[in-house]
């Protein structure tokens, strides 16, 4: 045999597509290699920019196509992508623990992620929100691009603790979402950054609203929540987001 030949060709590598219609496109993922999940590992780190660096990590090192841009896709198509990922490489069952604040019992959580519900990705999408009686803008679904554009210009920002972080996460996303803006006086499609944050930040709580209620229409993807109940104590929750502390390992 030839000195050339390495015996990962050799590998046989189990493949499945998935549609991402953010750009209605199909993409073959793989399953995560044991060489990724050392790397994921060696990172000690709680801070979440980080630990969203290290999710597009996971996800461009499944992708097989070598021309796949995740800042292309939206944060839904994204986040499909690392169940899809966890589903063949782990498998569809997901335990997860919690500790019950009002006994201290820890609690065992057990998912099955193939009958949480799938929103499916919206048609017809009016793009244009109203915000007073002489000023509409249109909004675009949020891209990975635009997440990570949001997280530079926040870590710009000394002193924010994790609660104005959050805040300005927020407004930062919704003013790289706005594209054009509709006045008496025209159409303005160049405003700077600086305009539109500045117009968010002057807005009443009704009118930013409005904003918040046209991303919650047209969401979509899995719906990766779960209703935490001790069965020990009468304590329970709404709907909550399923902790992805364990997910990968």
């Amino acid at each position: 045999m030839s000195k050339n030949n390495t015996l990962i060709q050799f590998l046989n590598q189990y493949t499945q597509t998935v549609h991402l219609p953010s750009i209605n496109k199909d993409v073959s993922i793989k399953p995560i290699t044991t060489g990724q999940m050392k790397k994921v590992l060696s990172y000690d780190n709680t801070d979440t920019f980080v630990i969203e660096d290290i999710l597009d990590d996971i996800v461009k090192g499944c992708i097989v196509e070598e021309d796949f841009n995740i800042n292309e896709i939206t944060i839904q198509d994204r986040f499909d992508l690392l169940i899809k990922i966890r589903q063949i490489t782990k498998g569809d069952d997901y335990t997860f623990n919690i500790k019950c604040p009002k006994c201290s019992t820890e609690l065992i959580n057990n998912i099955n992620i193939k009958e949480l519900e799938d929103i499916p990705y919206p048609k017809d999408v009016n793009y244009k929100v109203k915000l007073t009686d002489t000023l509409s803008v249109d909004l675009t679904f949020v891209t990975r691009g635009i997440q990570k554009e949001a997280t530079r210009l926040i870590k710009k920002k000394k002193g924010l603790n994790e609660d104005q972080k959050v805040a300005e996460m927020a407004t930062y996303i919704y003013t790289l979402s706005m594209t054009t803006f509709y006045t008496p006086a025209g159409e303005i499609s160049d405003a700077s950054i600086e305009d539109k944050k500045e117009l968010l930040d002057n807005l009443n709580e009704s009118v930013y609203d409005n904003i918040n209620k046209w991303y919650e229409k047209y969401n979509y993807g899995i719906n990766f929540k779960y209703k935490p109940k001790c069965k020990f104590c009468d304590w329970e929750e709404d709907e909550q987001d399923i902790p992805l502390t364990s997910f990968f390992f």
